[in-house]
């Protein structure tokens, strides 16, 4: 790697400081998660998303990319998608032997991330795709999990986040290409979206789940 000359190990780049922006949000959510805040949690979560998607798109188009860049997007990755939503799910009631698969999670996300950093993303018919279900489908697995406790018995809801979060993991690790979002408006629209809805669910109703 070119840029490990200097006092220190690496020179970060526009895109990296983006990148390494989800530490704050994705800790941030981990304290609101701890203090029972969980519609908070899950707002600073899409926001954490937004860096995560807009750091690639920056270096791009500013010519910067690198594989330095994929390796610490990578490891931002654990923390916002598999470490901390596995702790709100946690928080929220999916607790005792139910948590057990988030541990499947976690290691199927981390396999998941670890071939692509060594293939990045593949070509499906004439577009960019990834290979194996993304990791940050779980941010919207979370959102639905919040959403629907509002209305399901808890048990009934820890039942459904079982089956999914079973076949999420069998996704992230099965070779098929699946959809990458590729419109600026789609990804803003996602997150922003999702931000804002659930500060309005925290600041309307506390917190989420128990």
């Amino acid at each position: 790697m070119s840029e490990t000359h200097g006092a220190y190990l690496v020179r970060l780049n526009g895109a990296d400081w983006v990148t390494l922006s989800g530490v704050i949000s994705s800790l941030l959510a981990a304290l609101a998660s701890l203090h029972g805040q969980l519609y908070l949690a899950v707002s600073l979560l899409f926001l954490a998303m937004l860096g995560d998607a807009l750091d690639g798109i920056i270096a791009r188009r500013m010519g910067i990319t690198r594989a330095f860049g994929r390796y610490l997007d990578s490891f931002m990755d654990v923390l916002i998608y598999l470490a901390v939503p596995s702790l709100v799910f946690y928080q929220a009631g999916f607790n005792g032997a139910w948590a057990l698969v988030l541990a499947v999670v976690m290691a199927c996300g981390c396999v998941r991330l670890a071939v692509f950093n060594e293939l990045g993303n593949i070509a499906e018919g004439g577009q960019l795709a990834y290979l194996g279900l993304p990791v940050f489908w779980t941010q919207f697995i979370l959102a639905g999990y919040l959403l629907a406790s509002i209305w399901l018995p808890q048990l009934l809801l820890n039942v459904l986040l079982l089956s999914l979060l079973l076949w999420f993991s069998h996704a992230m690790v099965r070779r098929q290409p699946r959809f990458k979002f590729r419109k600026l408006w789609h990804i803003l629209a996602l997150t922003l979206g999702g931000a804002a809805l659930f500060l309005i669910l925290h600041l309307t109703l506390g917190h989420g789940g128990y």
